[in-house]
């Protein structure tokens, strides 16, 4: 019988077996990775374009055009792709973030010979209607205007302002008249500047067999959309003078509070300890600013600190929306918090329970073939390979109370950070 009164053993993850994605060339060039694993017979196909923001000639122009992809073709009216994919059971995601454009695909395995034709279509002889157009600008501008009725929206837009510039591609400064200097003339251009082979990757995931890989060059091998690789332009960083900030919102009950500064890159040799050091300070639900700010002043419902890692850059954000009367306390905490790190050594107690969290987040990054693929782009975007991961274990492990604050010491001033709060000052 088993003695319920004895606890197990726990033993340490000393190293973890991940599936590791495997590389193939298409006819053309185009380089495949592929994770075969998983039991159902599922498979998720990311097209990968450098068509982000980064490479947008005006404003709007990445997001815009990415979202007209599933919009019509020569081939399907919008409609006509939207009823493939459902009768298929199919799904189709259309995303552009600061550096890239994706289309992310999910079917089942038997019927991926006929989304893979709808897609192709749609990638390669996209036709960009006008009535969809008129529509699709008409509702992102609606979008738009809500969404900076709110703070926190407002003080996102206005701190990537403050750390990078205003003309910088990773700055959010979309204006509502934006929307109508797009045009359909300007979004062609984008899309056969951008959208083509020369400037395609593919990460497949699921149960991916041969004839996953043959579908893929049938259909996306061929030189028909053969162009040379695209040159990635070079932009200054031109951050503000002042640390300080305010974005006026009249008659608002709360405020968005941001404070940040930048941040080492996933290739810098501190970046997993600096990882589990931000982690403490405001990255899980018994974080030091939780436990200070919403469980003991009561100042919040959360506030929460994580790293941004992009391809030009990297920076730390400690987010929070609260009351107007409490921005100024939670500011001067936040800064307490920082401060602690660097003069008083976390607890072994606190150190033991940040680490186990932090691992089953990292198990929990290799569950199942898509996360799998996830793990596998958030390396390859940035040309680490999978001792990157291993390092991460080695970190876990054995970072100490001291090594944190020495990092502390030389990463977290609260003087080095930007500071910016958009809601209704208080009279």
């Amino acid at each position: 019988m088993l003695n319920r009164t004895i606890q197990p053993p726990v033993n340490p993850i000393e190293h973890i077996d991940i599936v590791q994605a495997e590389k193939r060339l298409l006819s053309n060039g185009i380089p495949v990775h592929f994770v075969n694993a998983g039991t159902q017979d599922v498979v998720k196909i990311d097209f990968i374009f450098e068509a982000g923001t980064w490479f947008q000639p005006i404003n709007l122009v990445a997001s815009l055009c990415n979202s007209m992809l599933e919009e019509g073709s020569e081939k399907y009216t919008a409609a006509e792709i939207g009823e493939k994919f459902d009768f298929y059971g199919a799904y189709i995601q259309l995303i552009a973030d600061q550096n890239q454009g994706f289309v992310n695909v999910i079917s089942l395995g038997k019927y991926l010979p006929a989304i893979l034709e709808v897609t192709e279509n749609l990638l390669k002889h996209s036709v960009f209607p006008d009535h969809e157009l008129e529509v699709l600008i008409a509702k992102n501008k609606q979008k738009f205007l809500l969404e900076n009725e709110k703070v926190r929206t407002l003080c996102q837009k206005k701190f990537t302002q403050v750390m990078f510039g205003d003309a910088h591609p990773y700055a959010i400064n979309n204006k509502l008249e934006d929307f109508d200097k797009v045009s359909r003339e300007e979004l062609i251009r984008f899309y056969k500047s951008f959208y083509h082979s020369g400037n395609c990757h593919i990460i497949v995931a699921g149960m991916v067999d041969e004839s996953v890989l043959n579908l893929l060059d049938k259909h996306f091998g061929g030189n028909d959309w053969q162009q040379s690789p695209i040159k990635v332009p070079e932009y200054a960083i031109c951050s503000d003078p002042e640390k300080r900030h305010w974005v006026e919102k009249a008659n608002g009950v709360q405020s968005a509070v941001r404070v940040g500064k930048f941040w080492v890159p996933k290739t810098h040799p501190d970046y997993h300890a600096l990882s589990v050091l931000v982690t403490i300070l405001g990255g899980y639900f018994g974080s030091r600013l939780m436990a200070n700010i919403r469980e003991e002043k009561g100042y919040t419902y959360g506030i929460g600190s994580f790293i941004l890692t992009l391809k030009q850059a990297s920076y730390l954000v400690i987010s929070t929306e609260l009351g107007n009367k409490n921005v100024e306390p939670a500011l001067t905490e936040v800064a307490f918090e920082m401060r602690r790190l660097q003069t008083e050594p976390v607890s072994e107690n606190e150190l033991e329970t940040v680490k186990s969290y932090l691992l089953g987040e990292f198990l929990r990054d290799f569950d199942g073939p898509f996360a799998l693929a996830g793990s596998f782009k958030a390396i390859n975007d940035f040309g680490l390979d999978y001792s990157f991961y291993d390092n991460y274990l080695h970190v876990l492990r054995t970072i100490t109370s001291e090594e944190l604050m020495k990092l502390a010491q030389q990463f977290l001033n609260p003087e080095d950070c930007y500071t910016v709060v958009a809601g209704s000052k208080l009279v």
